[in-house]
């Protein structure tokens, strides 16, 4: 029997192709929990889509378990010509779609003087590829149902915006997806390749594991598929390998290739292969009595910013704060508190890790303003460490994130099962319990966070400064 093809399956395979492989003939079954798989596909949860709803008519939702019985509850709703539709199935043999939003429009189809168009609901507020692929996949289930096939998919953002795109545009690339996804699941294995996506996979363990086992080029941080077809293409074909060659030796064979690329892969390769960083260049950092380490808590499930902790360092010593927001109604007061602290060091760099602490802060500073003085000292003064780290250090990582970073110099987080994903879980469980414990567990793991972030940055400004 075909194993089942969701709208879930384009992101997973996008992410990594062996997630739909271990989905479909793995002898054991790995899910993620709803709320974990909503977040994987940047979807809300239901409280805050029934907010959106809120101005929608004729709301009819579907309530039953069964897939089956979902589907023969939608097509009743269908047939009734309801207005709107909400939690939807849509079912052809091992084909199945969760549309969040079945909306009826005007022309004609099977079903009468009307046709029904599809709908997610997600916290992105742009459109990505596995979106759009998930509206083809919605337009082709409709036509099957309804004899007529949508000519635009949909994304609801947060604000009730509506984001729309032809369905013709993107049906090329959909069928190649989708091709691709039937071939995995009908037993064909997908060529191996680790991707920082396969984290997100409850099969990581097992993509890394073979990784390493066939020492494959593709552990080379942030390397690309061309890259490796490239260096296959002339014999080379594991790490070790890549490793033991001379740049002009590889240019000689690759022509075409830019030298300064081969060379950063042959180091990064020279590094994983011997277990040790390599310094290419040298970072500047300002001179500075304190110093401020900065992260950021979200829950993207409910479009929130929760938490801002900032380590103060000050002569040596570490004082951690913490700007806390229960509801998304007091975002605005943790703002103004956050900047209260920033305004008491004007000249101190703020580092962070990645470029989303400063993507907050512009939306932060759009939505509820911010004092000259502390919103100049913001812009020239933040500073993302990994950027300042990926041009002048290699380690012997496969993924440079802050975890593996941090871990790899040594420091460990107090949370056996700290991470970004599973704070966000704990959040929405505190929402609902209030338990102390987990709120601590959170302040903890970020506390943790911006602690990781000053022991990279002093490690770096030791031996790369």
């Amino acid at each position: 029997m075909p194993r089942t093809i969701t709208e879930q399956s384009f992101y997973r395979y996008i992410t990594c192709p062996h997630w739909v492989w271990f989905d479909a003939h793995a002898a054991e079954r790995r899910v993620h929990e709803p709320l974990m798989a909503a977040l994987q596909d940047d979807g809300l949860v239901e409280e805050k889509q029934r907010e959106i709803l809120a101005t929608y008519r004729d709301i009819a939702e579907v309530t039953a378990e069964d897939e089956q019985e979902s589907f023969y509850q939608t097509l009743a709703f269908m047939r009734d010509g309801r207005q709107t539709i909400y939690h939807g199935a849509l079912v052809d043999g091992h084909w199945v779609g969760h549309p969040d939003i079945l909306q009826r429009v005007e022309g004609r189809s099977l079903l009468g003087n009307y046709y029904y168009i599809a709908a997610d609901i997600k916290r992105a507020r742009s459109l990505r590829d596995d979106f759009k692929f998930q509206g083809c996949f919605y337009a082709e289930l409709l036509q099957k149902v309804q004899g007529v096939k949508p000519f635009q998919g949909y994304v609801i953002t947060p604000e009730g915006k509506t984001l729309p795109y032809l369905i013709e545009h993107f049906e090329r690339e959909y069928a190649l997806t989708l091709d691709g996804i039937e071939r995995i699941v009908s037993g064909i294995r997908p060529a191996h390749f680790l991707t920082s996506g396969c984290k997100q996979s409850p099969w990581f363990k097992e993509c890394r594991g073979q990784t390493h086992a066939c020492n494959d080029l593709s552990l080379l941080n942030r390397v690309w598929r061309e890259e490796v077809a490239q260096l296959e293409s002339i014999g080379i074909r594991t790490v070790d390998a890549l490793a033991k060659l001379a740049v002009h030796d590889i240019k000689k064979r690759l022509p075409d290739a830019d030298i300064e690329r081969l060379e950063l892969l042959r180091d990064q390769a020279i590094a994983i292969a011997e277990h040790r960083h390599i310094v290419r260049g040298r970072i500047v950092f300002p001179a500075s009595d304190v110093e401020l380490f900065f992260d950021i808590e979200s829950d993207p499930l409910r479009d929130m910013d929760y938490l801002f902790g900032v380590l103060v360092v000050e002569h040596g010593t570490g004082t951690y704060h913490r700007f806390f927001a229960e509801s998304s109604a007091r975002e605005e007061a943790m703002w103004r508190e956050f900047l209260a602290c920033i305004e008491r060091y004007p000249q101190a760099p703020i580092y962070h890790y990645g470029g989303f602490e400063q993507e907050v802060v512009r939306r932060f500073a759009d939505r509820f303003g911010s004092p000259a003085p502390v919103r100049q000292a913001l812009v020239s003064n933040m500073r993302d460490l990994l950027a300042m780290i990926r041009p002048a250090v290699l380690f012997p990582l496969s993924f440079y994130s802050l975890k593996d970073i941090a871990r790899y110099l040594g420091f460990s987080w107090r949370a056996e099962d700290a991470g970004g994903a599973n704070s966000v879980l704990w959040f929405e469980q505190w929402l609902r319990t209030k338990d102390p414990t987990l709120l601590e567990k959170i302040c903890a793991y970020n506390e943790d966070d911006v602690r990781a972030t000053h022991v990279v940055q002093a490690w770096v400004k030791t031996h790369a400064g």
